[in-house]
């Protein structure tokens, strides 16, 4: 139930990440979910809630990338949206 409950609480953030917090004009606003998921993973770790193995640290490093990964993806939307907002106006 946990590892279910981590899988639908990621999409959610990442999809948060990408047409929200990556998609605006304030690009530090898109950081916010790679920075608290680095501490986030880091106090787990650190705390023994979760386990130092192959898997977690895999999982971690993936979910840290994707966070990043969705934010630039969010960041070019709204580059995208300027840019075709810029070429209809003239």
């Amino acid at each position: 139930m946990l590892g279910f409950i981590f899988v639908i609480g990621s999409i959610a953030s990442l999809i948060l990440e990408k047409y929200v917090l990556g998609n605006n004009s304030h690009i530090w606003l898109g950081a916010i979910i790679p920075i608290l998921s680095i501490v986030f993973i880091a106090w787990m770790m650190f705390t023994d809630q979760m386990q130092f193995d192959v898997i977690n640290i895999v999982l971690a490093i993936v979910y840290v990338s994707l966070s990043f990964i969705f934010w630039g993806q969010g960041s070019d939307l709204y580059h995208q949206k300027v840019v075709t907002k810029r070429v209809l106006e003239r």
